[in-house]
Order: C-alpha cells, then structure tokens, then sequence
C-alpha cells in the first residue's frame, strides 16, 4: 500500500528535525551552564578551612588598615623567609579583641605541623626590655609553666615590629567559640553578634574547676596576678580547658574590660559559661535569681563572689559545693609543684612584671574615640584622677 504524499505528509517530515535541533542546542546550553557552575564553585572553595579571610577595601576596612595588614604580612614574609623552622602557611583576619594583633598560620619544618604565629605589638609601657637576654628567660619561663591547664607558648621571638609567639593551633577555638558556637577563624566583629548558648552543667563544673586549677598554679610560680581572664583566652582543647594569653602581663598590654582581680573575673566568667552573655557590670541579687533559677549551685558561687562583703580567695572557690567531686583526670601523671625550683633570672623577670602598673581596659571601639574625647578640662582634672585610680589600686592589692 502507497503512502500517499499530501501537503500535512510534508509538514511533519520538516518539523522533526527542526524539534531535534532545538533539543540538542538546549540541552548543549544546560550542560555548558551547570560546567560553569561546578567549576566556579570549586575555585571558589577554600584550601584549608582556616584560609585566609579577604581584606575588603570598601566599607568594612578602610585604607589605612589594609595598609598596616599588608605591612605586616610583608615584614612576617620576609621574617620567616630566613627561618630555618617556620614556614608561612596562612595571615589570619582579626580573630581576636586586640585589632593591633595579628595571627598567622605557619608550618613548623622539624615537626611538620601546623602552629600559630601570633604577632603582638610592644607598648611604650611595656615592662620588659626586648633582647636575646630577655627572649631566653621569658621563654624559659614558659616552659616552666608546662601544666594540663596552661596552653603553651612553643617559641617567642622579638621582631621589630612587637614580638611573635608560637603555639599549638586548636581547631576547637576558645571557650567563647563553644559559647556562641562560631568558628575559630571567624572575623571577630561578627563572631559574637548574638547571644550565646550556656553550657550543661557539667561542662561548667569541670570547665570552672580546671580554670580554678590554673590560676592556682600560676600563683604558686609567683606569676604576677592575672588581669586578663576572659572567655577569648581560655582555649579548649580536647574538651579541656587551658589557660591562654599569659604574654598580655609580661608586654604591659591592657586588659579586656572590665579588668577585675582573678576572682572578679571568674565570676564574670561563670555567668557567661552558664547563661550565654557576658555581664556589662557586677549583677545584683535579683539578676541572679532571674537568670540562675535553674542553676542554684552557680547563683550560690556568684553571690559568694558579686554579693560577698569581700573578694573570696581562689581556694574558697574551690571549696564551693558546685566544684566538689569533679575529678581532674589530667592530673594525674602531673608532677608536684613542690619539686619545682623557679629560676633566679625568672623570678627577677616577674618581679619587674609583678609590680608593674596594670594598664587601663581599652575597647576596640576606644582605640580610635579616646583621642577624640580628651578635651583641655579633663586635662585639668587628670592629676585628681591619678590620686583616684592610685587610691583603687592600693585598695586592690590590699585585698589580695
């Protein structure tokens, strides 16, 4: 039988290839479009996850701060370019509170693991005098300071631009890491932008008491009283806590506000552990009851310490109900601190420290608004507030 060929027979004999054309060129554009994708993705995914955050130029860092960083990252190259053990993996953004402080990422070549280089810059008031002498004994001190609850300062070195610290690089970050569950790397003016989460109970126990302990034995190897407790300087490591930034009093650098004596500052501590936010100021009875409710044993620590008609010593902390039973597992195979004989030039180092004047807190915030805010009044009235301040003082240092 004959097809019979027609005008529609002719239609339909053009119009199917014409439909598989198009079909082919669409789908020759999705495949192009979803390669494009894939490979700009790629490109775009960080080599480590600790990379390098980008300096944006426009509004969030003005030129004179990608100036300074970019000095800095030369004088750190060129530094480590000479160094037969360190090698320069990564310049970190601002992960900490000090914007004068810079963090790097290096490879120790001996050990072949990752370290972090801290770049630290020396006040005009800084109580030490930088030299080799000077970096022998400080890093002598740091290595009789080896404990489970101290994280260790590996190497320093004094540059001409501050002093550099190495030490271990933990990937847990800092206890306010684990508070507001943000990434050790993270900027820190968007780190801490919302309320944190309080920890279990337990965790605050153990945390507490292992942060007690350090503070103990810093004490007990005549280190000078530590006015820069806070949550940014206790690392977390393997779930324990080690006590950091014991550099910030040998520099002279000024504390994070509020500055308070070791107690105080604990206290300030365990609230922001147990509840999820720093205290601007001492609390009153009733916060604490607002906000403790479920927590007896902590309110009960925190008025021995905010409510108390004196500061308790480290000791009578300990006793409290809420740190009894915790066992300290780390100290174990820990040598006594009785067979420990401090050497002569580092008892000398940290009797310069010891009675050095402690800086004034200053915010990020003040480091640019204090200049601004001096006028001649208060220069007038600034030999009243030394008297003031030199009154404070004295009263602290009866207390302790």
């Amino acid at each position: 039988m004959k097809v019979p060929h027609g005008h529609g027979t002719n239609i339909n004999n053009v119009s199917h290839p014409w439909i598989a054309t198009v079909c082919v060129v669409l789908g020759i554009g999705i495949f192009a479009v979803a390669a494009f994708w894939i490979k700009k993705c790629k490109s775009n995914s960080p080599k480590h996850e600790y990379s390098a955050l980008r300096v944006d130029s426009g509004s969030e860092k003005n030129k004179y701060e990608k100036e300074v960083r970019d000095g800095v990252f030369a004088s750190c190259s060129q530094y480590l370019a000479n160094s037969n053990r360190y090698e320069l993996r990564t310049h970190l953004g601002n992960i900490g509170s000090r914007a004068d402080k810079h963090w790097f990422v290096v490879q120790d070549k001996n050990l072949g693991a990752e370290r972090l280089l801290t770049l630290v810059p020396l006040p005009t008031v800084c109580p030490i005098q930088p030299s080799t002498l000077t970096r022998d004994t400080v890093l002598s001190l740091f290595r009789s300071l080896q404990h489970p609850y101290i994280h260790p300062v590996l190497d320093i070195e004094f540059w001409d631009t501050g002093a550099a610290l190495v030490s271990p690089l933990n990937p847990s970050g800092s206890l306010r890491d684990i508070i507001y569950g943000c990434t050790w790397h993270e900027e820190y003016d968007r780190k801490y932008t919302t309320k944190g989460e309080g920890l279990p109970l337990r965790q605050v126990q153990c945390l507490g008491r292992q942060i007690l302990e350090a503070l103990l034995f810093l004490r007990n190897r005549h280190f000078p009283p530590f006015h820069h407790l806070h949550s940014g300087n206790i690392i977390i490591q393997n779930g324990v806590a080690r006590l950091a930034g014991l550099e910030n009093p040998l520099f002279g650098l000024a504390p994070k506000p509020p500055s308070a004596p070791e107690t105080l500052a604990f206290g300030y501590l365990l609230y922001e552990m147990t509840v999820g936010y720093e205290l601007p100021a001492p609390p009153s009875a009733a916060h604490l009851e607002l906000e403790l409710e479920r927590a007896p044993r902590v309110a009960s620590v925190l008025s021995l310490i905010f409510q108390g008609s004196r500061l308790p010593t480290i000791e009578e902390i300990l006793c409290c109900d809420l740190f009894r039973g915790v066992e300290l597992r780390e100290l174990r195979g820990a040598s006594g601190a009785q067979s420990f004989t401090t050497p002569s030039d580092v008892l000398e180092l940290l009797d310069i420290v010891k009675y050095a004047a402690v800086p004034s807190p200053i915010r990020r915030s003040d480091v640019v608004l204090v200049m601004e805010r001096r006028k001649l009044e208060d220069i007038i009235e600034e030999d009243d507030g030394f008297e003031e301040c030199e009154s404070v003082t004295i009263e602290m240092n009866n207390m302790r």
